[in-house]
């Protein structure tokens, strides 16, 4: 849908041709139930939907060059 927008906009410009189009995000705010509904969040327990910490992120691995530094 992005895709189609930043088509829109840019065909409706008429100034700007070599502007590129920042990246457009949404803020949605659901109750619980519409978000379970919707699946954007799992199930929880009774005890764990008192856990009102963020889960844990996985931490990003860095990647190891295998071409020897260039002299």
């Amino acid at each position: 849908s992005t895709q189609s927008t930043w088509g829109d906009v840019s065909d409706a410009s008429v100034f700007y041709t070599g502007y590129n189009l920042p990246k457009l995000y949404c803020k949605l705010e659901y109750c619980i139930s519409c978000a379970i509904h919707a699946r954007i969040v799992r199930v929880r327990s009774v005890q764990n939907r008192k856990n009102r910490m963020p889960p844990v992120r996985p931490k990003r691995v860095e990647k190891k060059d295998d071409k020897p530094a260039a002299k």
